[in-house]
């Protein structure tokens, strides 16, 4: 059982890496962009107070969500690959 959680352990960190890059890197920061511009748009359309209540809901959830999702793989991967090494 080793070898898979070896395997899994690298997996994790791999995808882990991948999520914190698509996060912090220049995708993540057009993306970024792109939602600002559209939050702008609905501002106009809805009004302030509304729209920057929605706005800051979104954000929040978005954020939180996607800002553990990396760290926490990569932290599951780290674990795996030394019980792995370990041989338990």
């Amino acid at each position: 059982m080793t070898t898979e959680y070896i395997v899994l352990g690298a997996l994790l960190i791999v995808m882990g890496g991948v999520q914190t890059w698509l996060r912090h890197g220049p995708a993540g920061k057009a993306m970024r962009a792109e939602q600002e511009k559209l939050a702008a748009r609905r501002a106009e359309a809805m009004g302030e107070d509304a729209a920057a209540q929605a706005d800051r809901r979104g954000k929040k959830a978005w954020t939180s969500w996607t800002g553990v999702l990396g760290g926490v793989s990569v932290a599951l991967g780290i674990v795996l690959v030394v019980l792995g090494v370990l041989g338990r």
